[in-house]
């Protein structure tokens, strides 16, 4: 059965996106079949992964309103299956709010579809806030993964997340566990960031190894897909590298 994992947190701009698919190559390049769902209307995810040349085979839309099964949405990559997503998403959200059992969408849709048994891992790019895309990814997950930029402003929401997140786990997946707190664009050029990173592991327990300031990290979707196209041996693909084993060996 797949392992699912959630990339969550409340605000936007820490990494999310970056994290997703860098860790979903990374696994990739250890020999593990990745599916990722872009559960985020401003579809940055679909953005740097899909093939420009070649519409969708399917979107999240489709998948939310019934017009499709999710078996028929994958689309192939390289080194990760995925599903896209578009703005038309965002447009669906009102409606969707009148929808019966509207949090367990996309967890029943896993249920009807073959997908746990075709892939190792299936991770959800998720947006900001506590909206329903987010809480569809939360019912879905065994685990959440937390990136959290190493900065004071974003260490300052963790304390919020936390306890927005006792409601929906509670009511949705109180099985869900927090696999970690990721801190993301540390900068050891900035002392701030080393503080804030340091600030981040006095105040909670399961904070992972961060992930390095690095440009290449930054270029994804310009010309490249993934960080190990771009630069296998940057200290972005070595980081995500080390966070695709750990994940592997928890």
């Amino acid at each position: 059965m797949a392992r699912k994992i959630a990339i969550y947190n409340l605000k936007g701009g820490v990494g999310k996106t970056t994290t997703t698919s860098s860790l979903a190559a990374a696994l990739g390049k250890l020999d593990k079949k990745v599916l990722v769902m872009d559960m985020d209307p401003q579809s940055s995810l679909t953005f740097l992964v899909a093939d420009r040349n070649k519409p969708l085979k399917g979107t999240m839309e489709e998948i939310y309103f019934g017009k499709k099964q999710l078996d028929d949405c994958i689309a192939h990559g390289s080194l990760f299956d995925y599903i896209g997503s578009t703005l038309r998403l965002s447009k669906g959200e009102m409606e969707l709010s009148g929808k019966y059992n509207r949090e367990q969408i996309i967890k029943k849709a896993i249920e009807k579809s073959s997908i746990e048994h075709k892939y190792d891992y299936i991770l959800f790019d998720c947006p900001p806030g506590m909206g329903i895309f987010a809480l569809n990814a939360i019912a879905s997950a065994d685990s959440l993964l937390i990136p959290c930029q190493c900065e004071l402003l974003a260490m300052e929401g963790m304390g919020i997340l936390f306890e927005l997140l006792e409601e929906p786990i509670e009511n949705l997946n109180p099985d869900i566990d927090i696999l970690g707190i990721l801190p993301t664009r540390l900068d050891g050029r900035k002392a701030l960031t080393g503080d804030a990173y340091e600030m981040l592991k006095m105040k909670y327990e399961n904070v992972l190894e961060p992930i390095r300031e690095n440009v290449r990290l930054s270029e994804l979707g310009i010309d490249t897909k993934s960080v190990f196209e771009n630069d296998p041996k940057s200290n972005g693909a070595k980081d995500y590298m080390k966070l695709a084993e750990v994940i592997i060996g928890g």
